[in-house]
């Protein structure tokens, strides 16, 4: 898997998928395979479509390297469960941690960087950061194409900065030193003891890659253009990017009417009805919507 291009986490994921699906079937029968993904149960209670899905794919892996012909189940997963922190909860989440982690969440939402692009083998490096523009380049994981330089704020520029000074790295050096899935952990850690000073479950419900979540709604909000916003945070494929729609439709309470069109006529029709554009789709639809 690493050979393809897929990162090390990807692979020890499907590692511990693969170590746990052979409990329940025959690697080498896909067939069997196959019912116990459709079958499959986790702490004695039924995964999510997600889930399964994940175990499909590693799965799907091993039979490519195996030379195993199988048929890939679908399992339909509900984009509308991606629910973005606020950025009042998210301004809350880097400023009551301490350093460094603070300073990598506020990274993380700035940028909308994976994970494994703010610390790991692929993390940020002090070359990838540019005063003179402000910008921060990340390394290219998930084999997407090169991406753009993103903007960064005057703050976390200045806090980057004393924290490379501080701690006397050359441009060469990784920025943070450890793993994606020690960040990962520390950060799991961290809300969890946040929620509980608090007195505040919302936050227990805070993953990391929700703050990716949030920056490419945002992103898609600001630029109005799907295409660029895959450039810029490194979706491989423009359907991931298109997923975000709905929430950029439906991120202000209350409720709304929403229509799309390709015609110009009937655009003018919704302006003038008191529909709001939106934005446009990669195919070239015209997104509107208007409060009930």
């Amino acid at each position: 898997m690493e050979r393809h291009g897929l990162s090390p986490t990807t692979t020890r994921t499907a590692e511990h998928v693969l170590k746990a699906l052979s409990k329940k079937a025959d690697l080498h029968n896909p067939l069997g395979v196959a019912l116990a993904i459709s079958r499959y149960k986790r702490n004695n209670e039924q995964p999510t479509n997600g889930y399964k899905k994940k175990i499909a794919e590693s799965y799907d892996h091993f039979c490519k390297h195996h030379q195993i012909t199988w048929t890939k189940p679908s399992y339909h997963t509900d984009e509308h469960s991606i629910q973005p922190p606020t950025a009042e909860k998210i301004s809350l989440l880097y400023s009551s941690a301490k350093m460094p982690l603070s300073l990598k969440v506020q990274v993380s939402a700035e940028t909308g960087l994976r994970p494994i692009e703010v610390e790991g083998y692929k993390g940020l490096k002090v070359k990838d950061i540019h005063p003179d523009t402000k910008t921060i380049t990340p390394t290219n994981t998930k084999r997407c194409n090169a991406r753009p330089a993103i903007k960064i704020s005057d703050e976390l520029l200045c806090r980057l900065q004393e924290y490379i000074t501080l701690n006397k790295l050359r441009p060469e050096d990784t920025i943070f030193q450890g793993t994606a899935e020690k960040y990962s952990e520390n950060f799991r850690r961290y809300k969890h003891r946040l929620a509980k000073k608090l007195n505040d479950p919302t936050i227990e419900t805070i993953r990391l890659y929700d703050l990716r979540h949030a920056y490419i709604t945002k992103t898609l909000r600001r630029t109005q253009n799907c295409e660029i916003v895959r450039q810029i945070v490194g979706h491989k494929n423009l359907n991931t990017t298109q997923k975000y729609l709905h929430l950029l439709v439906g991120s202000d309470s209350g409720e709304w009417v929403v229509e799309g069109t390709t015609d110009k006529e009937r655009a003018k029709q919704l302006l003038a009805a008191d529909f709001t554009y939106q934005l446009t789709t990669p195919d070239g639809t015209m997104l509107f919507k208007k409060a009930k």
